[in-house]
C-alpha cells in the first residue's frame, strides 16, 4: 500500500506544468510604439540631410561634366567658346555641346529639380515653363525654332550667355556686346567666370547691377518673362544656402545666393555686396 502511494506521489510530482502564454500588455505596446516614434524622429532629419548631400554631390558631378564639354569644344575650335546667333539653334549649350555628351538624362538635370511644374509658363510656347528651386524648366521643342534636338526639352541648369561671342545673322559681332563677352577660354580671369549653374531657365545674361529680388509669396512672382535673363534666374537655395556653379577652369563649387552678385559674369562685371537683401529667401522656397 505504501509503495502504491509512493508511486502515485512521484507520478504526480513529475507531471510537467504547462505555463500559461503571456502576451504584451497595453503599457508595453505603448512603450514600444513610443521608442519607434522617437527613433523615427531622430533618424528622419538625418536621412533627409543625407539625401540632400547626395543630391548636391550628383549635381556637382553633372556640372563638372558640362565644364569638360566646354573644354573639349574649346580644344576643337582654337580656344574659342561657343557663339550665339539669336533666332537660330546656336543659342543653347544643349545643342552646341551635343557632340561631347551622350547621357542626356543624367546630365541635363540636378537631382533636386527633375520634375517640371506648369505653374510658371513662359508665354512663348504652349508647353514651355520656367523652373523653380525644386523643379526643372521645360521648353516646348515642337514650337521653339531654336531647339533642334527634341531630346532636350527639360533641364535645371542654365548657361551664362556672356561666355559666348554674340553674332548678328550675317556673322558680324553684335555691337551691344563688344567688350563684355568672354569669347575664349584664354581670356584673363576666365577661371573666375561662371559657365553654367543651377538655374530656372536654360540661359541668362546676369550682371551685378541687376536688383536683388524682393520678398514674395511664390517663385513665379519673383521670376517670369519680364526678368528671365537677369540674375534672379540663378537666385535660389537649391543646395543649402545657394547653388552649384561650374567655372571657366572646370572647377565646380557651391555659391551662396548672396554671393552671386560678386562673381565675374562678363568682362565688365563689378563685385557687389547685397548684404542681407535675401534674408527672406527660404531653402527650397
Amino acid at each position: 500500500m505504501k509503495c502504491c502511494l509512493r508511486n502515485t506521489i512521484l507520478s504526480t510530482t513529475r507531471r510537467p506544468v504547462m505555463a500559461r502564454p503571456k502576451g504584451f500588455t497595453l503599457i508595453e505596446l505603448l512603450v514600444v510604439i513610443a521608442i519607434i516614434a522617437l527613433l523615427m524622429a531622430i533618424l528622419t532629419p538625418v536621412l533627409s540631410m543625407a539625401r540632400k548631400q547626395v543630391q548636391g554631390t550628383v549635381c556637382m558631378a553633372a556640372l563638372k561634366q558640362w565644364g569638360l564639354c566646354y573644354q573639349l569644344y574649346a580644344a576643337d575650335y582654337n580656344s574659342k567658346l561657343p557663339f550665339y546667333i539669336g533666332g537660330t539653334v546656336n543659342t543653347t549649350y544643349m545643342q552646341t555641346l551635343r557632340p561631347y555628351y551622350s547621357d542626356v538624362n543624367k546630365m541635363r538635370t540636378c537631382p533636386a529639380a527633375t520634375k517640371v511644374s506648369t505653374g510658371n509658363p513662359t508665354g512663348l510656347q504652349a508647353r514651355s515653363y520656367f523652373g523653380y528651386t525644386c523643379n526643372a524648366w521645360q521648353i516646348d521643342v515642337t514650337q521653339a525654332a531654336w531647339m533642334a534636338d527634341t531630346d532636350w526639352g527639360i533641364g535645371s541648369f542654365g548657361e551664362n550667355s556672356w561666355i559666348r561671342d554674340v553674332l548678328e545673322p550675317d556673322g558680324s559681332r553684335a555691337s551691344s556686346h563688344v567688350g563684355k563677352t568672354w569669347v575664349t577660354v584664354d581670356a584673363r580671369n576666365i577661371k573666375e567666370t561662371p559657365f553654367i549653374a543651377d538655374a530656372r531657365w536654360n540661359n541668362a545674361w546676369p550682371t551685378s547691377d541687376h536688383p536683388a529680388p524682393a520678398s514674395v509669396a511664390a517663385e513665379e512672382q519673383m521670376y517670369n518673362i519680364g526678368n528671365w535673363s537677369q540674375m534672379v534666374c540663378y537666385v535660389m537655395r537649391r543646395h543649402k544656402d545657394g547653388v552649384n556653379v561650374c567655372f571657366g577652369d572646370g572647377t565646380v563649387r557651391h555659391v551662396r545666393a548672396e554671393e552671386l552678385w560678386s562673381l565675374r559674369w562678363n568682362r565688365e562685371s563689378s563685385r557687389r555686396d547685397i548684404g542681407d537683401a535675401l534674408e527672406w529667401l527660404k531653402s527650397g522656397f
